[in-house]
């Protein structure tokens, strides 16, 4: 029974998304794929920096980091896509995050960053986990703007870092991308 209900979990998520889950679980999976080379949507260009990996014993997943680059090349942030199913990501962390330098902020650049990333995100899975503190007005206004679905507000755990870091909860959204 717990077997079926775990492969019921993941009846939706394309198959890659499952090859991935266990990556996380065992370390002689293979490497997350390099992502496509174009990702860009409006004035926003993604330029692919790296892949960090995760640390299990942590909570934390493997990730994508992507420079966030307008047309005349200006780097104005980055984004991050986490690959993976654990507590931290579905609490707190989701599976995309962005921020957008102070001096560019205000400009829908986080929102093309995500537009530009999305066709990515589907390859992986058919929809994400976003995420916000309460007060972050700016990251709300553009997860909105995805059109993602609120699930509800969160407390963060006492052990996650977003804690340490002052979060005590966080606002999840489910994006379909």
């Amino acid at each position: 029974m717990a077997n079926r209900k775990f492969f019921r979990q993941f009846n939706c998520q394309c198959h890659r998304a499952l090859i991935f889950y266990f990556h996380n679980m065992f370390s002689t999976a293979e490497p997350l794929p390099n992502p496509p080379e174009s990702l860009s949507f409006g004035q926003v260009r993604l330029q692919f920096a790296r892949i960090v990996p995760g640390d299990a014993s942590r909570g934390f997943v493997p990730y994508y980091h992507f420079r966030i680059l307008v047309a005349d090349g200006t780097d104005v942030g980055h984004i991050n896509f986490r690959v993976g199913e654990t507590e931290h990501v579905r609490l707190c962390a989701g599976h995309v995050g962005f921020e957008i330098t102070g001096t560019f902020r205000g400009r829908g650049f986080a929102l093309q960053a995500c537009r530009a990333l999305a066709p990515f995100v589907r390859s992986f899975y058919e929809s994400v986990t976003l995420t916000s503190d309460p007060d972050n007005f700016a990251s709300i206004r553009t997860i909105e703007q995805l059109g993602a679905r609120f699930l509800g507000e969160v407390a963060v755990p006492s052990n996650d870092p977003h804690y340490q870091r002052g979060s005590r909860s966080k606002k999840r959204y489910q994006w379909t991308p």
